[in-house]
């Protein structure tokens, strides 16, 4: 019984990692895929305000996925004894160090991409402009919002492509890690 609940509190671990994973992947493609290139079907103000509303709810999303893996993670490395590994240079030399680092340097990818998307473009391009606005300022706003923009998509497709390549390198760890 004993070594049924040790299986169990790791299962349920691995089901946890994998569902922030499958929650910030799938966001992603949707996001990038489905939503965004559907918004320019729409007039230009409700593509605004709906981008703006799903924009929120989507960066909310993505942090609570980016946060409950840097949770679990670590949880499964200690559960599976090899949490202490992390402070050996050899272990990276190994299949599975080596891994392992791939998607620790995915993850602080994404959570760096995240941040500028959240803290630093998102508010460049929702712009509240005054009433008394002149149109230089209109303008000017206009096309500083288009860059950004672009920038955004960028970054989000970026995250579309890491977060799936984090994927596959988590099944060479479930597997044991790389094959060298």
């Amino acid at each position: 019984m004993n070594q049924v609940t040790q299986s169990l509190d790791l299962q349920v671990l691995a089901a946890f990692h994998m569902l922030f994973a499958a929650v910030f992947v799938g966001s992603n493609v949707f996001l990038d895929f489905l939503l965004t290139p559907r918004l320019d079907l729409i007039p230009p103000g409700q593509a605004a305000r709906l981008g703006d509303k799903l924009g929120t709810d989507f960066a909310w999303l993505n942090w609570i996925a980016l946060m409950g893996s840097a949770l679990s993670g670590p949880l499964l490395l200690w559960r599976l004894g090899n949490f202490s590994s992390l402070a050996d240079p050899g272990f990276y030399i190994t299949g599975y160090g080596a891994a392992l680092a791939t998607m620790m340097t995915i993850w602080l990818s994404l959570i760096i991409t995240a941040a500028i998307l959240t803290f630093y473009l998102r508010p460049r391009v929702v712009v509240k402009l005054p009433y008394d606005a002149t149109r230089q300022q209109v303008e000017g706003s206009r096309t500083d919002a288009i860059n950004y923009a672009g920038w955004m998509k960028t970054l989000a497709r970026y995250n579309v492509y890491a977060s799936c390549l984090a994927i596959v390198v988590g099944g060479f760890l479930r597997f044991g890690g790389y094959p060298f």
